[in-house]
């Protein structure tokens, strides 16, 4: 064994002492999930009690979850911002008593992005779960201790800047994250490419770092389609620019390097490049799934491991244990979930098979902030639930991260086209790499590939639309006219719906098909009607 591993292993004994004492917390927290909510909801409660929006909303006299719900409307991103704007601009403590580090940068329903504060007890919130979650990992899969690990990490599109009350927006790295925490001692098994700073170079470097580590045991991305671009060039030798790139890793890598990455291509399997590699871990479940499976054919030999429902705004479950889906994050933020039914549900009373979307309350100073996410249950940890990711609230697309809402669709549309209600936008969720189509209804000639650019420029508007196209997550949106007016696609829309098992009756035309039955259905019958780009 190389001194290289030597240290890395150590790294992560150091760790795992470390993080004994909250695995037994959460341990015991699993068996008591309602007590363990109640007192979390206290806690935040009297620690804000002071700061301008605690005195709002009265609590310092709120003493249960009961009078929380009845004291504090649940809030999206757009009914919270004012509150975060005063928090970017006022020295006054706005939504938590002590001053949020940073505000990270996100895209959401509402708005093209958003401004989600951090604090250091939202950072411990975190923490927290980070470390049940890597320590439980390592208890499955003890072999990713035993080298290099690779955690996404993607260059920033923006750099941070100061606000004009001199706190922070936007974070230099995700290692942020860690800071101040036991699990920055992990930092030293990291493989940490370098990033020039053009994101065309900063792939080819970030894989050339990858090839070129024959220890690597660990990789940690979120969307699997982040994995699946990211070696594109060593599998597909069809465009220029793969050929390209092959040939560039190709000359840097050394001669035992070079001979693992020809038999990798000729194989098509990542086997002999990573022959330690003991776990990857990414999204596996709602519109992931296909690509996840699609992903695991190039690693045979390797586990994985369900990513949990980690956002921006905070963590909703764990990859924690054995079974379907991830327990719930009981120990960290106060949780509650809207029903299908319109009930409104705590943590501990969640039903199995019930659906419904997420509530968070967090030391960052979000309170009953509806996440715009949705998840179903599917087994228990204890007493406490266990859940799986369902996909986005109604009105949105959410194929790779990049969040894309009905109303900013509709927005472009209208800039766009001199026609409204004539077009919709459509997920191509099974092209490689995915992409959106926008059909649009048209009895005049329209010119269909500048209508294309003009579209996929405003898109490029949303933040995180923009991020997944600059990484190669997204495909080109493309353009496909079908002649006829609003009333020819409101026909082929509704057969696309009936199509996809819905009822007549209950279909609503968007400007946004979120569905993917429907889209796949949508996409298949204008597939030979249409005028493409």
């Amino acid at each position: 064994m190389s001194a290289h591993m030597d240290v890395k292993r150590a790294l992560w004994q150091t760790f795992l002492e470390s993080a004994k004492p909250t695995l037994d917390q959460w341990l015991t927290q699993l068996e008591q999930p309602q007590s363990t909510q109640e007192r979390a909801l206290l806690r935040l409660l009297e620690a804000n009690s002071d700061c301008a929006f605690g005195r709002a909303h009265h609590f310092a006299r709120l003493h249960d979850s009961t009078q929380f719900r009845d004291n504090v409307p649940i809030h999206d991103y757009a009914q919270l911002q004012p509150w975060i704007e005063r928090a970017q601009n006022e020295s006054e403590a706005i939504l938590t008593s002590s001053p949020p580090l940073f505000f990270e940068r996100t895209s959401g329903n509402s708005a093209l992005q958003k401004a989600i504060p951090y604090t250091r007890a939202f950072l411990a919130e975190m923490h927290s779960a980070l470390t049940v979650w890597l320590a439980d990992m390592h208890r499955q899969v003890p072999g990713i201790s035993h080298g290099s690990s690779y955690w996404s990490m993607s260059p920033p599109l923006q750099m941070p800047v100061a606000g004009p009350n001199g706190i922070r927006i936007g974070s230099a790295s995700d290692l942020a994250y860690l800071h101040g925490s036991h699990l920055a001692g992990l930092a030293g098994t990291l493989l940490i490419p370098e990033f020039s700073g053009e994101l065309s170079q900063w792939r080819r470097q970030t894989l050339l770092a990858l090839l070129a580590d024959a220890d690597l045991s660990f990789i940690s991305v979120w969307s699997p389609t982040f994995l699946t671009s990211l070696l594109q060039p060593l599998f597909d030798g069809e465009t220029p620019e793969h050929v390209q790139t092959f040939a560039w890793l190709e000359a840097a890598l050394p001669a035992s390097r070079q001979s693992a990455l020809r038999r990798a291509r000729s194989q098509g399997v990542c086997t002999e490049l990573w022959p330690r590699l003991a776990a990857v871990s990414c999204w596996m479940e709602g519109p992931s799934r296909h690509y996840f499976t699609q992903l695991a054919v190039r690693f045979p030999q390797t586990q994985w491991l369900p990513k949990s429902l980690f956002a921006t705004e905070g963590v909703v479950s764990i990859p924690f244990g054995d079974g379907p889906g991830c327990p719930l994050a009981i120990g960290s933020h106060y949780l509650e979930f809207l029903c299908e039914d319109g009930a409104l549900r705590h943590s501990h009373s969640l039903r199995l098979g019930e659906t419904a979307q997420v509530l968070l309350t967090t030391g960052g100073g979000l309170y009953r902030y509806a996440l715009g996410d949705r998840v179903r249950v599917v087994g228990m940890s204890g007493a406490t639930p266990r859940v799986e990711f369902v996909g986005r609230a109604t009105g949105t697309s959410d194929l790779v991260g990049e969040k894309l809402d009905e109303q900013t669709v509709q927005n472009l549309f209208d800039r766009c086209l001199a026609t409204r209600g004539a077009a919709c936008l459509i997920p191509n969720a099974y092209a490689s790499p995915p992409h959106y189509t926008a059909l649009v209804a048209t009895s005049r000639h329209l010119d269909a590939s500048a209508l294309a650019l003009t579209i996929e420029t405003a898109l490029s508007d949303a933040f995180h639309y923009c991020l997944a196209r600059r990484l190669g997550q997204l495909g080109l949106v493309q353009v496909r006219l079908l002649d006829g007016g609003a009333d020819q696609l409101a026909h082929v829309l509704q057969q696309a719906a009936e199509l996809s098992g819905i009822r007549a009756g209950d279909f609503k035309p968007r400007s946004l098909i979120n569905r993917l039955e429907t889209a796949e259905a949508l996409l298949a019958l204008t597939e030979s009607s249409c005028r493409h780009l």
